[in-house]
C-alpha cells in the first residue's frame, strides 16, 4: 500500500514540475510518467487517466479547494461573529495564498487562457463553495441596495488580476508595490474597507 501512495504522491509531483517548467498545455500521460520514473499504466490504475491526474495536482494547489473543508467548518462553528468579518478573512486569506503560491497563479493562467472542461468544472466547485460564503452575506444586504455578489466577484477577479498583472509586468499596480510586505499590507486593509 505505501509503494502505491508513494507512486501517487510521485505522479502528482511530476504534474507540478512540468506545469512549471512547461505549462499546463506540454502534459502527456507519457511524458508524465517519465517524470515520475513510473510506469505509464499506473496513471490510469491509480488515478483513471490523465485528466484525474491532473485534477488530483489541482485539488491540492486551489485556494478554495484546499480550504473548503476548514471554511465549511468555520461556516458551522460562526468563529466569526458576523459575515463581514469571514468575508474579510477568506479574502485576505486568498490574496495571501494567491500571492505566494506559484502553482495556483499558473492554475488561474490556464482557467482563463484555455477552453477546458476540467477547468470548467474546478471553476464549478470554486463556485458552489463560494456559494455559500455569499449566502451568508445576504441576510446582511438584505435591505440595501447592495449586491455584495458582484462586490465579491469585483474582489476575487482584483486580486487574481493584480497579482498576475504584478508578477508578469511589474512590481507596481495603481503605484502599490505587492511585492513588498507594505503593498501587500495595503491590499489586506482595502479588501477589509471593501467589505466593511
Amino acid at each position: 500500500m505505501k509503494s502505491k501512495e508513494n507512486t501517487k504522491r510521485k505522479l502528482i509531483w511530476a504534474i507540478g514540475e512540468i506545469i512549471r517548467i512547461d505549462g499546463f498545455d506540454s502534459l502527456s500521460a507519457s511524458k508524465v510518467a517519465r517524470k515520475a520514473e513510473v510506469d505509464r499504466k499506473l496513471i490510469n490504475r491509480y488515478f483513471g487517466g490523465l485528466t484525474q491526474l491532473i485534477e488530483a495536482h489541482i485539488v491540492e494547489n486551489d485556494y478554495w479547494m484546499l480550504f473548503a473543508d476548514h471554511i465549511n467548518g468555520i461556516i458551522k462553528s460562526n468563529i466569526y461573529p458576523g459575515s463581514k468579518e469571514l468575508i474579510t478573512a477568506v479574502l485576505q486569506n486568498q490574496f495571501s495564498y494567491f500571492i505566494s503560491e506559484k502553482d495556483m497563479q499558473r492554475l488561474i493562467l490556464w482557467e482563463l487562457t484555455t477552453d477546458s472542461p476540467l477547468m470548467k468544472s474546478i471553476h464549478n466547485a470554486r463556485e458552489s463553495m463560494g456559494q455559500k460564503i455569499l449566502e451568508l452575506t445576504d441576510e446582511h444586504f438584505q435591505k440595501s441596495n447592495i449586491n455584495f455578489r458582484a462586490i465579491g466577484a469585483l474582489l476575487v477577479g482584483g486580486i487574481y488580476y493584480t497579482v498576475l498583472h504584478t508578477i508578469y509586468n511589474g512590481s507596481k499596480f495603481a503605484d502599490l508595490n505587492i511585492s513588498s510586505e507594505e503593498g501587500q499590507k495595503e491590499i489586506l486593509k482595502a479588501i477589509e474597507q471593501i467589505v466593511g
